[in-house]
């Protein structure tokens, strides 16, 4: 039996300690807490893009953000969703 089946692992999301399982992208962790991240090429019954930027966070000490479907959980991640970086990021895409 694999060891990694249902081990959750805590994160932070905007300052919030939160229990997750193992394995989830940021935008499946942020999903399930009910944190709507906006997202443009992401389906889960296809393989990840991460080309459209739409679903960028904020992670603490990265120096950029990145792409929440892109980016699988670590236990202690500090994910920001609603920061001015991560506005301004998205500000920048063009209107579809």
């Amino acid at each position: 039996m694999d060891s990694k089946i249902n081990r959750t692992i805590e994160i932070l999301i905007n300052g919030k300690p939160i229990h997750v399982n193992e394995g989830l992208t940021i935008l499946q962790a942020c999903g399930e807490q009910g944190i709507e991240i906006p997202r443009f090429c992401y389906h889960e019954r296809l393989s990840v893009a991460g080309n459209c930027r739409m679903c960028l966070v904020q992670i603490e000490n990265a120096p950029k953000p990145v792409a929440s479907c892109a980016m699988t959980v670590t236990k202690g991640m500090s994910i920001h969703t609603d920061t001015e970086l991560v506005g301004e990021s998205s500000a920048r895409l063009p209107c579809l």
